[in-house]
């Protein structure tokens, strides 16, 4: 993947090259992706979310995760509506198919993984990394020096996940979830 900055473009995403592209737009970064998978040409794009994506959120949220660990609408508004919550959404040929929700701690340059979303129909394609790398960036700008997430003692796919992108288990959290299960803390620095 090619990461390239491109300025406030208003119109001109026709012009842009294959391969992933930061566009900001008036009022959000978004990333455009054009690669040729399995054939086709898949188109990604990489978002803020906006109010509009809610109900989509809510129905990836609780596809993903079992109940107890799901969050219910009030939740997950909450979350996203947090003073420094950021809510970064992956469409990919018009359709959201995987979100992100992170938590900046006001002064005190630390950050959160609240939840991060993708359909089943769309793991392994790449989409949770692009939104962890998005976000970092973000939590560079935001002044954030480490930040971390809770997951699910028995998620393994998950917890193997994070660590190849870096995190480390701190603790485990004991009956964290409302279901009973443990949670690990894990945390990355920046």
């Amino acid at each position: 993947m090619r990461f390239a900055k491109i300025g406030r473009i208003h119109g001109l995403i026709d012009t842009l090259k294959p391969g992933v592209e930061d566009v900001e737009a008036a009022r959000h970064d978004c990333y455009i992706n054009d690669i040729n998978l399995m054939g086709s040409t898949v188109k990604t794009l990489i978002r803020h979310a906006v109010d509009g994506d809610f109900n989509v959120l809510l129905e990836i949220d609780v596809a993903s995760f079992p109940g107890g660990i799901a969050y219910n609408a009030a939740e997950l508004s909450y979350f996203m509506n947090r003073d420094g919550a950021e809510t970064l959404v992956v469409e990919e040929a018009g359709n959201i198919v995987a979100f992100l929700i992170v938590d900046v701690q006001a002064g005190r340059r630390r950050a959160t993984v609240v939840t991060l979303d993708v359909r089943a129909t769309h793991r392994r394609s790449g989409y949770g990394t692009q939104l962890l790398n998005r976000a970092e960036e973000i939590l560079t700008n935001y002044g954030v020096e480490i930040y971390d997430l809770q997951v699910d003692v028995t998620n393994r796919g998950a917890i193997d996940f994070y660590r190849k992108h870096g995190f480390k288990t701190v603790r485990t959290l004991k009956n964290y979830y409302a279901n009973g299960h443990d949670a690990y803390l894990m945390t990355k620095q920046l």
